[in-house]
């Protein structure tokens, strides 16, 4: 394509012009479609939690289930929902700081340590289901063979948690390397 077809290709655009209303709701983060499956998944979540924390007792014998387990489960189930909660609203409510460079700092400092936490409740979530659902299990080599299998999966969901959290980090400190290396040209 030629220079002036490209000229008159983008003079014959349709441009339609934008309220301000309209702008700013395009440039909310709340809307962005990547925010709206985490909500999605989030909801999801805390509703299936909230059912098994209101059932488990009861379908599961948790009666029959010592008190320090039963105490670890429900505190466990609690910080996974806390800190699904924490997560969404670090992730929708961007630090807004005197310029991007520093509110991108700032921003991967915070899902630093929300990485932290977040594979630490979540090992702490699964030890806890694990301990509940075999305090009161003779084992068998079946049983102690399916157990390793779940430890397995337990330990292997933390390792492609801790892969993703890696990826983000790095795509941050990505872009504040190249803010850096724009600022010194």
């Amino acid at each position: 394509m030629e220079l002036t077809e490209l000229k008159s290709a983008w003079q014959n655009v349709n441009s339609s012009v934008k309220s301000e209303t309209e702008l700013q709701k395009m440039t909310k983060i709340a809307n962005h479609p990547s925010l709206k499956k985490i909500r999605t998944k989030l909801i999801a979540e805390l509703i299936g939690l909230t059912l098994f924390s209101l059932v488990y007792y009861d379908w599961f014998d948790g009666d029959q289930k010592s008190l320090y387990v039963n105490l670890l489960l429900v505190i466990s189930l609690m910080l996974y929902i806390l800190n699904d909660v924490i997560g969404y609203i670090s992730i929708v409510k961007p630090i807004a700081a005197n310029n991007l460079k520093i509110s991108i700092q700032n921003y991967l400092a915070r899902i630093k340590r929300l990485s932290i936490f977040s594979l630490i409740i979540s090992f702490l979530y699964g030890f806890s289901l694990i301990a509940f659902f075999t305090s009161a299990i003779d084992f068998t080599s079946e049983k102690q063979l399916v157990l390793v299998g779940i430890i397995f999966f337990l330990l292997s969901m933390i390792y492609f948690s801790f892969r993703l959290w890696t990826k983000w980090i790095k795509s941050l400190s990505k872009q504040i390397k190249e803010f850096s290396i724009d600022n010194e040209k």
